[in-house]
């Protein structure tokens, strides 16, 4: 069904380019835009025929005198997915009209495809946005939240898993569209969460190639200044409360890097990081410099293999025993032992935090 609002485009449109007026009709025949104000909201009985027979109509003086409201010109379907949905009519001699006319029609159509195949992008976007955020806020599924399921344009089956991205920097308005080419054809849903943040919800297939997914974003990174957090993978619609939490705890602990919820899942057990508790736990860290904090978060990202942190700080290896000798007499805790190794971390994560 065309819209006034389409029409009047169609009409604006294509007079900027013919010298003749243009009519854009209803398949009721009724005048929905016309550069002739007057004979907007008339009825067109040729337009009507054109419908029912879903073939051009060229309308002469003569024939014009047998149709209702009618003047001479040329009268064309207008089609959407070989549908008619309304018909175009240029007014003139048919005769001096018949080149341009299939030229008229086709930008007609084009320009229909594009507004109301947007339109249907932007409420497949709005419905999968109402049915995320309705399903990470323990919304039920009844019936009617099971039809808008049905509408989406590919099954909503599990596995399920969440990644928010949130951009740090200056916002870009290009950022959006990379997200939604990383997911083109995809089984996913992408949406905004908050300013500057943006979810993708990937279901079934698109589990799978998580990995893929997450090198992608982790590409842009560097361009656009953005914190990925990776939520973890359930099985349930019911258990995507807990897959957003994830994500969004995942990015909480990001400082510019891809982090996966099971990898600070164990800071999530500290619910009130402002408390006196905690406050004082850090305390066995005051005493670090930047260099030696640094450091020892080098030597647990390298999992406590000599070799692989000196190599990845670019320094001697005795170098760094003597670093981490340092730590041990500043704070009591040999970072080389595995449990005084956790503490260091623990106090580490939370400081930087709080």
């Amino acid at each position: 069904m065309l819209s006034i609002k389409l029409a009047e485009e169609i009409v604006h449109q294509t007079m900027m380019r013919l010298h003749h007026n243009i009519n854009v009709i209803s398949t009721d025949g009724v005048i929905l835009a016309s550069g002739d104000k007057e004979r907007i909201d008339s009825i067109h009985e040729g337009a009507i025929q054109v419908v029912q027979t879903g073939m051009p109509l060229l309308i002469d003086e003569p024939l014009s005198e047998e149709f209702y409201h009618c003047k001479p010109g040329i009268n064309l379907p207008i089609k959407f997915h070989e549908k008619i949905i309304g018909v175009i009519g240029v007014t003139g001699n048919p005769h001096d009209l018949q080149e341009i006319a299939n030229l008229v029609q086709l930008t007609t159509e084009m320009i229909v495809h594009q507004v109301l195949t947007e339109s249907k992008s932007e409420w497949q976007r709005k419905n999968g946005d109402f049915i995320f955020k309705a399903l990470i806020d323990h919304a039920p599924i009844d019936d009617t939240f099971k039809e808008r399921i049905e509408k989406l344009s590919f099954p909503l089956e599990g596995p399920f898993q969440i990644l928010l991205v949130k951009q740090t920097g200056e916002a870009s308005n290009t950022l959006p569209l990379h997200l939604e080419n990383i997911l083109y054809k995809q089984p996913a849903l992408f949406g905004q969460v908050d300013l500057n943040e943006y979810y993708l919800f990937l279901c079934g297939h698109s589990v799978k190639r998580a990995k893929e997914t997450i090198q992608q974003l982790a590409k842009l990174q560097k361009k656009f200044d953005i914190c990925i957090g990776v939520g973890p993978t359930v099985n349930e619609l019911e258990e995507l409360p807990y897959a957003f939490n994830g994500s969004k705890t995942a990015l909480a602990f990001s400082n510019g890097q891809v982090t996966y919820f099971e990898d600070v899942e164990v800071y999530t057990l500290f619910k009130n990081r402002s408390s006196y508790e905690i406050a004082q736990f850090v305390t066995k860290i005051h005493g670090l410099t930047d260099k030696l904090a640094a450091t020892l978060l080098a030597f647990f990202e390298s999992n406590l293999q000599l070799n692989i942190c000196a190599e990845k700080l670019g320094i001697h290896r005795h170098t760094l025993t003597y670093r981490l000798n340092k730590v041990y007499k500043l704070t009591g805790y040999n970072p080389q032992h595995f449990e005084d190794a956790f503490v260091l971390k623990l106090a580490l994560t939370l400081e930087n935090q709080r």
